[in-house]
């Protein structure tokens, strides 16, 4: 019966446009059968697994990511770790230090070769005392001319007249030289006049003189025509004795 009531009333509920009341649950433990656990909101259910956003959010595992610690290095740390980055800038600054050192010994070598260069033209009268450089080359070329010119007939007035205008080592030098002309003259009858050309004074410092000298000499056979041109440079290192200039070497350049 009380079901039929429960059929009418709804059937009464829907002729009248009212949405009908929910049934009361019906108690299971009335029926004999065990309740069934509730299900918490949200269709969750007990034990699951949380959520990928909150097993991201784990601060434990992202310190211990090496992948995020890969990918993230640290800027500041980059130039300390990278293979031979000290190593580089150590070089370049080895580099600089070494051109600012290069540098300042150039400039160094320039000042004190103008300052050695300023201290002989000081030295070298040459270039400032015309009168005295004319003097030398005067007398020098007279001794060349001197020294250098024989007649087979007479070495040994040459030989005389030589002696007085050298000294020191220049005196053996000629001697042995000449040696080889009082020898031969004689059998090739030769006259032989040499003329200095051109001089120039390199060097004058006080009572020392160096003196480029170029000379051409005249040989002659005698009895014949045969004569013979040939052309000499030198260079004489002169000591002034007595008041006059003295011829002490004789640097031919032949080594």
């Amino acid at each position: 019966m009380a079901d039929e009531d429960v059929e009418v009333t709804e059937a009464a509920a829907g002729r009248n446009g009212a949405a009908p009341e929910p049934a009361e649950p019906v108690d299971a433990a009335k029926n004999g059968q065990p309740a069934a656990d509730p299900q918490p909101p949200g269709g969750a259910e007990t034990g699951a697994e949380p959520d990928k956003a909150t097993k991201d959010a784990d601060p434990d595992k992202a310190a211990k990511d090496p992948d995020k610690e890969a990918k993230d290095p640290d800027p500041d740390a980059a130039g300390e770790t990278r293979p031979g980055g000290r190593r580089g800038w150590r070089a370049v600054a080895a580099l600089g230090a070494a051109t600012v050192v290069l540098g300042g010994f150039g400039v160094w070598a320039t000042l004190h070769a103008s300052s050695l260069r300023s201290a002989a033209a000081a030295q070298n009268t040459a270039l400032t005392d015309g009168p005295a450089t004319a003097a030398v080359r005067r007398e020098i070329s007279a001794a060349v001319n001197t020294i250098f010119s024989y007649n087979y007939a007479d070495t040994a007035a040459t030989r005389r007249a030589a002696q007085s205008v050298l000294t020191g080592p220049a005196v053996h030098e000629y001697n042995t030289l000449f040696a080889l002309v009082t020898k031969n003259a004689p059998t090739e009858k030769l006259v032989v006049a040499t003329r200095v050309t051109n001089s120039g004074v390199e060097l004058l410092s006080g009572g020392r003189a160096r003196v480029l000298v170029f000379a051409n000499q005249q040989d002659t056979k005698a009895g014949t025509s045969q004569t013979s041109y040939a052309g000499a440079m030198f260079a004489v290192t002169a000591l002034r004795q007595g008041g006059r200039w003295k011829i002490e070497h004789i640097d031919t350049f032949s080594g």
